[in-house]
């Protein structure tokens, strides 16, 4: 019997495993030298005790790799993200190869804006799919919770329906069922907390103008203050 058809008895029960790592979709000679040049110059960390540049170790993406964190360089035919702990490792995707997920991503990219932005790319075979990425989901509440309350005193900034609707957008791609619907729970309390501030701060602005207002009418019934 072929030894591949066997399999032990409780192997429906295990998590389907991830496919291995495969090889690089390009070779990095194959990459444009001033896509290199970029990537070494930006990520940097500046030089050795010999007054060189630190080289930043560059790299293409792999077959089923998976990839966090933020585009360096956003260009008509390649991503060039920075990876690692300390952003200190590059990684290419030729482009052709990587779908981005969602309008905000596509938005982002249309506008010549995707730079800075925090991705995860996740690759098929040699094909990817690009998802928006927080390092941390707390992170991301508070960032968004904040630009909730602070929108109303811009004028494009967005309303918080709109902010809701983004973090609803966004939880759709948190895996995990639990800490999307922690997520979501502390959006939902930051928006209606949004929502709620301008009647609290005019019912502030009304306590604060009352003293004066009885001020002035002792002033106005007995007369100037000698």
């Amino acid at each position: 019997m072929n030894e591949q058809t066997i399999t032990p008895a409780t192997a429906t029960a295990q998590p389907k495993e991830r496919a291995p790592i495969g090889e690089p979709l390009m070779k990095i000679g194959d990459v444009p030298a001033e896509i290199r040049a970029y990537a070494q110059n930006k990520l940097s960390p500046g030089k050795d005790d010999a007054g060189k540049d630190i080289r930043v170790n560059i790299a293409v993406a792999r077959e089923n790799g998976s990839y966090y964190g933020p585009v360096v360089l956003n260009g008509e035919n390649y991503i060039v993200q920075a990876v690692g702990k300390e952003h200190n490792y590059a990684v290419v995707h030729p482009k052709e190869n990587v779908a981005l997920q969602g309008d905000l991503l596509n938005s982002l990219d249309a506008n010549k804006k995707l730079n800075n932005f925090n991705i995860q790319i996740h690759y098929k075979g040699d094909q990817a799919k690009a998802y928006p990425f927080k390092p941390k989901e707390k992170e991301a509440a508070t960032e968004q919770a904040q630009h909730g309350k602070t929108s109303k005193d811009k004028p494009h900034g967005m309303t918080p329906e709109e902010v809701l609707a983004n973090a609803k957008e966004y939880a759709a791609n948190i895996k995990n069922a639990g800490q999307r619907t922690t997520f979501l729970k502390h959006m939902e309390a930051a928006v209606a907390q949004a929502r709620h501030a301008p009647a609290q701060e005019a019912q502030h602005q009304a306590r604060a103008s009352a003293p004066r207002s009885t001020q002035a009418e002792k002033q106005t019934a007995q007369g100037p203050e000698r």
